[in-house]
């Protein structure tokens, strides 16, 4: 968390031996390219990544549930949220 944080995620990843990461946001910060420091990072260190952009101010269960599904099908082995409160919430539920 915290300014230049993404920049310390990859390291952190790999040294956890992380392979795959489910990204939870939501479709305004993909659309105004905000997020797009995150995945160039992720692939700079050869972690595959997923993003999941559906979540809902104040998310519902569908949203967690959603997420647990993509969470599963890519065989995602970690869960990064991206953005606010509605972003962490979801990817709390998720994880």
């Amino acid at each position: 968390m915290g300014k230049g944080a993404i920049k310390d995620l990859g390291p952190e990843l790999k040294a956890r031996n992380f392979q795959k990461a489910l990204i939870v946001t939501d479709k305004g910060l993909v659309g105004i390219k905000l997020i797009d420091s995150l995945p160039k990072e992720l692939d700079a260190y050869n972690v595959e990544f997923t993003i999941f952009d559906e979540i809902k101010p104040n998310p519902t269960e569908q949203n967690i549930e959603d997420g647990l599904s993509i969470l599963k099908d890519q065989e995602c082995d970690v869960v990064i949220s991206f953005g606010g409160g509605s972003s962490h919430d979801c990817a709390k539920g998720i994880h």
